[in-house]
């Protein structure tokens, strides 16, 4: 072999040997990658698993609690038997009633005096509509009473209670669409009672106050109903309409009113029931009851 021949062999086995430990060391390094990408994958793999466990819903059985009771999910019902917090032996905190007491429409029997057609009685302390006597436009001014009529097996109504042409006190009342005097001998036996305050203000912590229907909170209006739960509630009710106001009665849940002019039953609803029909209510008192103008 030449010398010329064995240079050209040493420089071919130097290259190869340079090509191997560079092959050596790209392969270690891509070793090193792919080892670093299982191991990263193999760790969120497991991350994603505990997750999962541990957010999964567990169902318990009387074996596991090991208690004698099953885990239940369910929400109690309201419709059970409610417990009895005067016997149980868990700390309760029983809050006092407020001051601002709630008050309803309804009134107690001391606050209406018995009436009859034969030996009409009104009591000093009568209850007549916007506390004074109602305009007749250019008429006289006339004096009338709140009544209550009760037929039997009936629902109640409430009517008036004035001085007819006759000179007598006569009530009259609208039931069925129809017009009932308390001057026919078919009702003159019949339980009629007429509205009154009694007591004071400070004692009751109300007064009677007339307010408009688009102002009214149904809950303290005065009213009357049937036993029935269905049936409607009928309260006293002004209307004021060009310098006239009518004594009548209101059905608050239809929101109409009805009254009697001249012989004949009127009706009020819509807009002019809102804004011209005054309802009786109870208005609290707190430290003073302001006084209302109805003039």
């Amino acid at each position: 072999m030449s010398i010329f021949g064995s240079i050209i062999t040493i420089q071919s086995l130097i290259l190869f040997y340079s090509f191997h430990q560079k092959f050596r060391n790209f392969r270690h390094q891509h070793m090193i990658s792919l080892s670093f990408l299982v191991t990263f994958l193999v760790t969120w793999l497991l991350v994603i698993t505990v997750a999962t466990e541990i957010n999964s819903p567990t169902n318990f059985t009387e074996e596991e609690v090991g208690s004698g009771e099953s885990w239940s999910n369910d929400i109690p019902t309201l419709t059970g038997e409610e417990p009895d917090i005067l016997r149980s032996t868990v700390p309760k905190t029983i809050s006092k009633r407020a001051t601002n007491v709630f008050y309803n429409g309804i009134l107690d029997r001391e606050f209406f005096s018995i009436f009859t057609y034969l030996k009409p009685i009104i009591p000093k302390n009568a209850v007549i509509p916007l506390n004074r006597q109602l305009q007749r436009g250019s008429g006289i001014p006339q004096s009338q009473y709140i009544a209550l009529w009760k037929p039997r097996g009936n629902a109640p109504h409430w009517g008036t209670i004035s001085v007819n042409s006759a000179g007598k006190l006569d009530g009259t009342f609208v039931k069925d669409n129809r017009i009932y005097n308390l001057s026919n001998p078919d009702l003159q036996s019949t339980p009629v009672r007429l509205l009154q305050y009694v007591g004071s203000e400070t004692t009751n912590n109300f007064r009677f106050a007339w307010i408009k229907a688009l102002d009214a909170d149904l809950a303290t209006v005065v009213s009357e109903k049937e036993l029935n739960l269905c049936s409607a509630r009928m309260a006293p009710a002004v209307l004021r309409e060009q310098g006239f106001e009518f004594l009548g009665e209101a059905n608050i849940d239809t929101r109409t009113m009805y009254y009697v002019d001249n012989g004949m039953i009127h009706s009020v609803k819509n807009d002019l029931y809102t804004n011209n029909v005054y309802l009786l209510i109870k208005q609290q008192c707190q430290c003073s009851c302001p006084i209302t103008n109805y003039y």
